[in-house]
């Protein structure tokens, strides 16, 4: 990141622009990584308005679909998001490419608004042309955004059959910096159909593939893990990783992986038989869900909240 700053610099100053704005894409990129989302939405449009000032068409469509990845960690409002995130499809009207990179996060997206209908739309449309491209590894990601979107949706059937195929694609094709992060993300939805032992494999594989500093992976398998011990009664074990996690990503501007953390120490709470305790952090996740206006996320909230048991007084 350091090399990419002193980068720009020195292009600034020699008012290399068409320069400038691949320079802030990496940066932008480099930012999302390190969990600065925030930082890294103003790169990324920093490096837009350079390639539009300069021309440089290519990095403004590439830098376009990293900023709506971006996106999908909620720096502004789900809703804002999408407006913008349509504007950038828009503009790359005729290039089939450049749309299907931000019609795959863009999917997510509609997901979060509860805009199912759009969401499958654009997540199929995405994945048709990765795929008579030839594009193995974004095609295995698009399936297993599918199954992030059935998530959403309440259809775990569905999720489980998409995240299971866009993880067995990835494992053929050697994605592993996707395949470390989406594993736990299988293993939260074999959770939920009861096939916990499956659910803490598929943690253990997350745990082995992701690299130290890979910040989403490391947070996210952590999260996946202790549900599934505190669902077999290990709750000091349980609490350890729901912690950890949660430490992981406070200092992160990630507002959507936190309020999932923040549900997954909620059912380490509630199976451990403290709801006034799952109950509070239900309300942190739900106060986030509304403040960037992520509908479906919210409601799903709502839902645990008002399916919690009554603590005796």
């Amino acid at each position: 990141l350091g090399e990419c700053e002193a980068a720009a610099a020195v292009l600034e100053s020699e008012g290399d622009l068409a320069g400038l704005a691949e320079a802030w894409g990496a940066i932008g990129s480099l930012r999302v990584s390190l969990g600065d989302s925030s930082s890294a939405t103003e790169a990324f449009e920093r490096a837009i308005t350079c390639a539009e000032e300069s021309g440089n068409h290519y990095t403004k469509l590439i830098v376009a679909s990293s900023l709506v990845w971006a996106f999908q960690e909620l720096p502004v409002p789900a809703d804002v998001a999408i407006g913008r995130a349509e504007q950038y499809l828009e503009a790359a009207s005729g290039d089939p490419w450049a749309q299907a990179a931000i019609l795959q996060p863009l999917a997510l997206l509609y997901g979060y608004a509860g805009r199912f209908t759009d969401a499958r739309a654009a997540i199929t449309r995405a994945q048709s042309t990765q795929t008579s491209c030839g594009a193995a590894i974004d095609s295995a990601v698009s399936a297993a955004q599918a199954g992030l979107i059935e998530m959403i949706a309440g259809d775990l059937a569905a999720a489980q059959a998409e995240l299971k195929k866009g993880c067995d694609a990835l494992r053929a094709t050697g994605g592993r910096g996707y395949l470390c992060s989406l594993l736990p993300r299988l293993a939260e939805v074999e959770y939920a159909l009861g096939r916990a032992g499956e659910a803490y494999r598929l943690t253990e594989e997350s745990e082995a593939l992701a690299g130290a500093d890979d910040l989403d992976a490391q947070v996210r398998w952590r999260a996946a893990r202790a549900k599934v011990l505190a669902q077999r009664g290990q709750f000091t074990a349980a609490r350890q990783f729901a912690g950890q996690a949660e430490a992981l990503v406070a200092p992160t501007t990630w507002a959507d992986v936190q309020a999932e953390i923040l549900v997954a120490k909620a059912e380490v709470a509630k199976l451990a038989g403290a709801p006034a305790e799952a109950a509070a952090s239900l309300r942190e996740a739900l106060r986030i869900y509304q403040d960037r206006r992520a509908v479906a996320l919210a409601d799903q909230t709502r839902a645990a909240l008002a399916s919690l048991p009554t603590e005796p007084a």
